[in-house]
């Protein structure tokens, strides 16, 4: 018996650049990053993984990545040595800028429950540990 195979394909229902991976976040980081976006002169939007977080050394900790943010002026927060990278921690109440880097990558570890940082650019990969306060 020979019969007919028929596939359909389907794309991805999510958009890549949206607003909503902007209008989920706290609303600290959120009024932040829309200053971002005026600077850029666009409406705020970003890619599924712009801001992520770890919890580690008791806290909450977000990171984000600036290479997946749109832009009309991308040499606001992307330079040659590499994008944008912050990392705010969230004390319960607000969310504060403990880090700031312009880098290839940057990856929030958990190490033995401390928070980390391991940031890549062009001299390698340096790791930094969270000391209680920065």
């Amino acid at each position: 018996m020979i019969g007919q195979a028929n596939a359909r394909g389907s794309m991805a229902s999510e958009r890549p650049w949206a607003a909503e991976h902007i209008e989920g976040l706290p609303k600290d980081l959120r009024r932040h990053v829309e200053g971002h976006a005026n600077a850029c002169g666009n409406p705020p939007a970003a890619a599924h993984y712009f801001s992520v977080f770890i919890e580690a050394s008791g806290m909450r900790f977000r990171a984000q990545h600036f290479e997946d943010f749109a832009c009309a002026r991308p040499s606001l927060v992307c330079h040659p040595s590499g994008c944008l990278h912050e990392v705010f921690v969230d004390d319960g109440r607000h969310q504060r800028l403990v880090f700031s880097v312009y880098a290839c990558d940057m990856k929030l570890t958990n190490e033995g429950g401390t928070a980390g940082i391991q940031v890549g650019d062009a001299a390698g990969v340096r790791s930094f540990a969270w000391n209680g306060r920065r």
